[in-house]
């Protein structure tokens, strides 16, 4: 007889939560992106910019930064 404990078998997951988690694993990044780069966006605009953090949003904000930026 052998003193080495049997390896408990793992329970099979049902199919759905199997899909579920792979499209975790796959949307996560993407979501940790997009959620760094508003976050990213409201601290300088708003705490370093001293702006109100709605304006983050209009695209009159980002046309008047881009003209900034590449002006000649």
């Amino acid at each position: 007889m052998s003193d080495k404990p049997t390896p408990k078998q793992k329970k099979a997951r049902p199919k759905w939560l199997t899909i579920l988690w792979i499209i975790f694993k796959i949307i996560r990044i993407p979501v940790l992106c997009v959620l760094a780069v508003y976050i990213g966006l409201w601290v300088g605009y708003t705490k370093l910019g001293h702006q109100p953090a709605g304006e983050i949003f209009h695209m009159s904000t980002w046309r008047h930064l881009y003209d900034l930026v590449f002006a000649n």
